[in-house]
């Protein structure tokens, strides 16, 4: 286990380290606790990483590969508990499938779907990384948070050609990987995820990275410093992203990729 103050290899536009501050584990809101299995003792959950109304993202532990596995735990169809509404699996799944055939830094390969009498599961290739929330305490420059998000926004842009959604509904959702790329760590989108969600997510990744606050509000100050296209982005996504693409949004990045003096 790293100490506080151990730094973390993430590697930025400036090959900065970050240094990874303490987080307390999340708290599941069902209930479970890090140690039990799911899916028949197939998996083992190893520490809740966040949570939104109807689902759950975990670290896990496949005991039959002996690999550490990403899962996104949905309550299933009958199952209703404090964590939220009870979701449709059958839906989700249909909404994820497609999700398997990319290739994509910024989406981790999912290795298995399974529909459990407890809940349902999203489960991916684990990829060493940190949560935004770790690395926000060694705030990025805006170049570097914009480099970071890039590969993301590409990745929906693909996701929104194909009528699909990445369902960016939450932070929590999203990591950090070593190389410095902001991902999809959790995937699984629920019912109500369209493209705006997916663009507000983008937003609220880069203002994390940028300036340390995902609700936006520090757009402004980081506009009024030096204005520059990410602070646009903040502004013009956070508040809701419906009148905005993610092609603008990966436009934008491109350009600060091509002109990192901004």
């Amino acid at each position: 286990m790293r100490a506080d103050t151990e730094r973390v290899p993430i590697v930025a536009a400036n090959s900065t380290g970050l240094v990874r501050p303490h987080v307390p584990g999340c708290v599941a809101p069902s209930g479970r606790i890090p140690g039990s299995t799911f899916a028949v003792g197939r998996y083992r959950l190893l520490s809740c990483c966040g949570a939104v109304p109807s689902a759950e993202f975990w670290r896990g532990l496949d005991l039959v590969t002996g690999r550490e596995v990403g899962l996104t735990l949905f309550t299933g169809d009958g199952v209703r508990g404090d964590a939220g509404a009870q979701v449709d699996t059958d839906e989700v799944f249909a909404r994820t499938v497609w999700m398997c055939g990319i290739r994509a830094s910024a989406v981790p390969r999912i290795v298995d779907m399974v529909d459990a009498e407890s809940a349902g599961a999203v489960v991916t290739e684990w990829v060493p990384s940190c949560s935004l929330s770790e690395v926000v305490e060694g705030r990025l420059s805006a170049v570097d948070a914009a480099a970071a998000v890039r590969p993301l926004a590409h990745a929906v842009c693909r996701a929104h050609e194909v009528d699909g959604v990445l369902a960016l509904d939450d932070p929590d959702r999203l990591r950090v990987s070593m190389e410095g790329h902001v991902f999809l760590a959790f995937p699984g989108p629920l019912p109500d995820a369209d493209r705006s969600c997916d663009v507000r997510g983008l937003g609220v990744a880069l203002a994390t990275l940028a300036t340390g606050d995902r609700s936006g509000a520090g757009a402004a100050a980081l506009h009024a410093r030096a204005p520059s296209p990410v602070a646009e982005i903040i502004h013009r996504t956070v508040g809701g992203g419906a009148d905005v693409s993610a092609e603008w949004v990966a436009h934008l990045l491109d350009e600060v990729a091509a002109a990192p003096a901004w």
